[in-house]
């Protein structure tokens, strides 16, 4: 418990970090875009490749990596139909609320509570999750955003084509899947990069965030994650209950569906030409409620 308290205080700590600087000068908001260049183009490409060198394929593992692209297409249906309801652009809007952020948040959670070979069931949940965070979700809400009277394949497969960091993990999970390591000189290396992911992911949420919010923004923001956190609550529901995988493993997929929103969730909302602020602060708020939703968790499973 200890571990994962330090771990989101230290979130929450870097975020505050990159908001203070931004409100001293000292880096503007335009700047957000050089760090999720960074994150997107190396640190997390380099994460990905560190995280899933730890990767042992089973057969009934190819359950929790459909569920984690399931997870997130119906998550984008949700945002897609709420953001339409509310008069919002429905690209964005399916961006802001799919995703999960399992690398930087919930592995450590996992790694500190859960024996060693609970690993493996909730990096293939993120293989799948990954399909759709690192190129899926953004190829969906881009496609939607261009033709509203229906879905070009053609663009979708070119956007996914052209994410790198998908590419990587794509790459990742074939070379587990035929039992091929990488050379330990690469992946020190790769790791060295890989570490810097979080702290730069949070300081660029922190630069995006924007707390001058007045109240109807406030409430909106909870009913975006309320949104959200029902969705994941009925997906847990059907997962614990009806799925036939080891107990163990149907406790990891809760674990899963309680992490905080996919933290690039805001970069691709960006790159969607988003200049509210709405997204980054919604994904901040959604560390600290996952936090709490973790201990709940541990309560419930020690």
């Amino acid at each position: 418990m200890v571990i994962v308290v330090t771990r989101a205080i230290g979130f929450v700590l870097v975020i505050a970090l990159g908001y203070v600087m931004k409100k001293r000068g000292v880096i503007r908001r335009e700047d957000a875009s050089i760090f999720s260049s960074l994150v997107m183009n190396v640190t997390l490409p380099c994460a990905i490749l560190a995280s899933t060198q730890a990767l042992v394929w089973e057969g009934y593992l190819i359950l929790p990596l459909f569920l984690g692209l399931l997870a997130n297409l119906i998550l984008d249906a949700v945002g897609y139909w709420e953001a339409k309801k509310s008069g919002r652009r429905a690209a964005v809007g399916l961006m802001q609320l799919s995703g999960y952020n399992i690398g930087t948040f919930t592995l450590p959670f996992v790694q500190a509570f859960f024996p060693p070979a609970a690993l493996v069931s909730v990096l293939l949940f993120d293989a799948g999750n990954a399909l759709m965070v690192l190129g899926g979700n953004y190829s969906l809400a881009a496609s939607l955003d261009k033709k509203e009277k229906g879905l070009s394949l053609r663009g979708f497969a070119q956007n996914l084509y052209r994410s790198i960091p998908f590419l990587v993990y794509l790459t990742a999970v074939l070379l587990a899947a035929f039992q091929v390591g990488l050379p330990k000189e690469i992946t020190a290396l790769v790791s060295i990069a890989g570490n810097a992911n979080p702290f730069l992911a949070m300081l660029m949420l922190g630069i995006l965030l924007d707390l001058d919010v007045d109240s109807r923004e406030l409430l909106r923001l909870f009913k975006l994650l309320t949104l959200r956190l029902g969705t994941n609550l009925l997906l847990g529901f059907v997962f614990y209950l009806f799925l036939p995988l080891p107990e163990l493993v149907r406790q990891l997929l809760l674990v899963c569906l309680a992490s905080p929103i996919s933290v690039v969730a805001p970069v691709y909302a960006l790159k969607l030409g988003s200049n509210s602020s709405e997204p980054a602060n919604l994904n901040s708020l959604s560390i600290l409620v996952s936090l709490l939703l973790m201990m709940l968790l541990l309560f419930f499973f020690a």
